[in-house]
């Protein structure tokens, strides 16, 4: 009996195959700013970091620069809890990259997935 190869073809899935979560990790990786609904409210962020937080959520460390807000004034630094994220849509739009002000001591992760 003749052993058959087996092989893996891979290919790059779309924008619109990809997760919420898959999608912050690129716009992370690809300094974009993206829009997404959080506790029904619309937000416009710089996504800076994902990880996980020393209380066991998945959270996205960002800039928020647009959107409604709860917590303050914009713009400024926010967490969000992944899970409660929705229609996460990573933008054409460029951010600079890392901003100096990040105090990744305060988000207090135990594990990083992804940052910028």
């Amino acid at each position: 009996m003749a052993e058959q190869e087996t092989r893996r073809t891979w290919r790059v899935r779309s924008e619109e195959e990809l997760t919420g979560a898959e999608r912050l990790v690129r716009a992370i990786l690809d300094h974009r700013v993206t829009r997404f609904r959080y506790q029904g409210r619309e937000r416009t962020v710089e996504p800076h970091m994902l990880g996980l937080h020393e209380a066991g959520e998945p959270m996205l460390v960002a800039y928020q620069t647009g959107g409604a807000s709860q917590s303050g004034e914009l713009p400024g630094w926010r967490t969000f809890i992944t899970t409660s994220i929705d229609d996460v849509v990573v933008t054409d739009q460029h951010f600079p990259g890392p901003r100096g002000d990040l105090d990744t001591q305060t988000s207090r992760m135990i594990e990083i997935f992804a940052r910028g």
